[in-house]
């Protein structure tokens, strides 16, 4: 694939797996302008299910790291929470920046809100 063992790792760090069911998110082909792979948590909150979505994706075009962040409640219809990017241009592209531009994107220590917050609805 278009990234390293060590941004898996880094996902991976923050409770994020390729399962089987992200392979619909995922975009394979010689011939793609984006190639995209993509990375899933599930996490239940206050009884719903809220599901962080995580692409990374090879913008060959315009030589770029993509990498999008989609945070859905899937208790309710359109339960988009947060819908976000950001992008490395490939000649600065090392791991200390994609776990920079991760950080800003999805801070570490910024999971959902548990049930005894009381702070957000879902």
């Amino acid at each position: 694939m278009f990234f390293q063992k060590t941004m898996k790792k880094v996902l991976a760090e923050r409770g994020y797996r390729h399962c089987a069911g992200d392979d619909s998110f995922s975009l394979h082909g010689e011939y793609a302008r984006n190639l995209q792979y993509a990375f899933s948590k599930e996490v239940t909150a206050q009884g719903s299910k809220v599901v962080d979505l995580v692409f990374l994706a090879a913008d060959l075009r315009d030589e770029k790291i993509v990498v999008g962040f989609v945070r859905e409640n899937l208790s309710m219809p359109n339960g988009v929470i947060e819908n976000t990017n950001i992008s490395i241009p490939l000649s600065k592209f090392s791991i200390a920046e994609f776990e920079k531009q991760l950080d800003r994107l999805i801070p570490k220590n910024s999971p959902v809100p548990q049930q005894e917050s009381g702070n957000h609805t879902f």
